[in-house]
């Protein structure tokens, strides 16, 4: 049989060439398929879109640039006279119909090879972007983080709208923090539990505040909850609070004057957590400014430098808006609270449900068997309110405990309130002072106001503020910060 024209010039028969044809095929017919099948199935496959628009796309261009790599390779031979073919060069004559066809194979295939670069583009900008690529594809390592943002008051944002926000830049700045991730991830250098607070997250005034009015009056919020005690015919202690937020019309008074509205606040901490705040500026609207400074500071009679001073905003007291860890005590205490656990039919549940999620476990499968079995001893009759607690207590700490990834309560400390972690007391205890004398005030009803408190057989009303009383009765607490006691995994 007579071969048939030759279709194409001379240079691009060669073995070079030939392998990106063979790539370029094979994988453009792929990426069709899951093109087609991405769009059907709306995007909900994690990995398929992993594949389709961030890895297939590389062998793509891979095979296309082999093809004129394959001529040039070619050439280069025929140059120093290794092949046999006669020496041409390198023309483009459309009156030859193998040129002809060669010219429309590069433009057709440049083309659909622009096209598919565009689409794949928009897909992985916008892949790079959900949640699922934030907080799935990496599973193992932003397990906690991924699951706590599940259950948050945030749970419908999208991670990039707070690590991220608007703009080029911090796109550019987000893209490469993650490449270094990534590249910990892989070579398994990265720290347990992750460290906290991102030091280079965006200001607040950039993402927070795009949602949140800064400017909004919010007056006072009622905070109504029950506590659970460990003793007592009934358990339940109640408490009721008016939390003075303020903000909008009064900017001086409430939480909110620290959010910048009537006065900038400076800090700076003695360690990475910011956790060990001991020197402190106020800057009022005129300008004036008041340093308030611990007895135990290292600043003591000298200003920090000013890589160690930060200025305040949202995230330093709303620290954990989203991946929150909670602790155990306030996990029970909701439980019983809201129902999910027949705390009359199990005498001492708090305590042993405390003692549970508390302990110390290398793996997750092995809290869980041990939640199973000590409930089971402690409750050996067994019956329906055991597995109701059972199946409630491995659920809170599912969602709430990693120890493979050393991440819980009190490895992430909620600076939000002062039961369980210094938060407010970091700066408001009263021994942070100026050289005036003046000192940040720990006066309970500066914040919130106590409106009702203690059993509910004996409930205390007073629509002008209670003091605060203790369930246990005793004075000492006056002299102690509530964290001393309360770890988070006691009562």
């Amino acid at each position: 049989m007579k071969p048939g024209p030759q279709r194409f010039s001379e240079l691009f028969y060669n073995v070079v060439t030939y392998i990106g044809v063979m790539i370029s095929l094979l994988v453009a017919t792929i990426e069709v398929f899951l093109f087609a099948l991405d769009y059907f199935s709306k995007g909900k496959n994690l990995y398929l879109g992993l594949i389709t628009y961030l890895i297939l796309p590389a062998f793509l261009i891979l095979g296309l640039v082999l093809i004129p790599a394959g001529v040039f390779w070619k050439r280069m031979r025929i140059r120093h006279g290794l092949p046999t073919f006669e020496l041409r060069r390198f023309r483009i004559d459309l009156a030859l119909p193998h040129h002809r066809n060669a010219l429309l194979v590069f433009i057709v295939g440049t083309a659909l090879l622009m096209l598919m670069s565009l689409v794949g583009a928009y897909k992985a900008f916008h892949y790079t972007e959900s949640v699922q690529f934030c907080g799935a594809l990496c599973h193992e390592i932003m397990q906690p983080e991924y699951t706590a943002y599940q259950h948050s008051p945030h749970g419908k944002v999208k991670c990039v709208e707070c690590h991220i926000g608007e703009g080029a830049d911090w796109y550019v700045q987000s893209k490469m923090s993650g490449t270094r991730q990534v590249v910990r991830t892989l070579t398994d250098t990265y720290k347990l539990p992750i460290d906290t607070p991102v030091h280079n997250l965006r200001p607040a005034e950039e993402t927070c505040k795009q949602c949140h009015w800064p400017g909004k009056y919010f007056g006072t919020l009622d905070f109504n909850r029950t506590y659970f005690l460990t003793e007592g015919e009934d358990p339940r202690w109640k408490i009721r609070m008016l939390l003075n937020v303020g903000s909008g019309k009064d900017q001086s008074a409430g939480v909110h004057a620290h959010m910048n509205v009537d006065q900038d606040i400076y800090y700076a901490a003695e360690d990475e957590r910011r956790q060990k705040i001991t020197w402190v500026k106020s800057v009022d609207k005129l300008g004036r400014s008041t340093v308030y400074v611990s007895p135990e500071s290292k600043w003591k009679g000298s200003a920090p430098p000013a890589g160690a001073v930060r200025k305040m905003d949202c995230i330093d007291c709303h620290n954990r808006p989203t991946h929150r860890f909670i602790a155990p005590y306030r996990l029970v205490n909701d439980a019983m609270q809201y129902g999910h656990v027949d705390y009359a039919a199990l005498p001492g549940y708090k305590q042993k449900a405390l003692e549970l999620l508390s302990a110390d476990y290398k793996t997750a499968p092995e809290a869980l068997a041990a939640i199973e079995e000590g409930l089971s001893k402690a409750y050996p009759e067994g019956g329906p309110a055991v597995g109701q607690a059972i199946q409630v207590t491995q659920k809170l700490f599912k969602t709430n405990l990693f120890p493979e990834m050393k991440a819980r309560w009190d490895t992430h400390p909620d600076n939000i309130g002062h039961l369980v972690a210094p938060g407010c007391f970091r700066c408001h205890d009263e021994r942070h002072r100026s050289a005036e004398g003046r000192v940040i005030s720990k006066d309970c009803r500066s914040c919130h106001v106590i409106v009702e408190q203690g059993p509910p057989a004996a409930l205390e009303k007073n629509i002008d503020g209670l003091d605060f009383r203790h369930p246990d009765g005793g004075e000492d607490w006056k002299e102690m910060d509530c964290f001393d006691c309360h770890t988070g995994g006691g009562p």
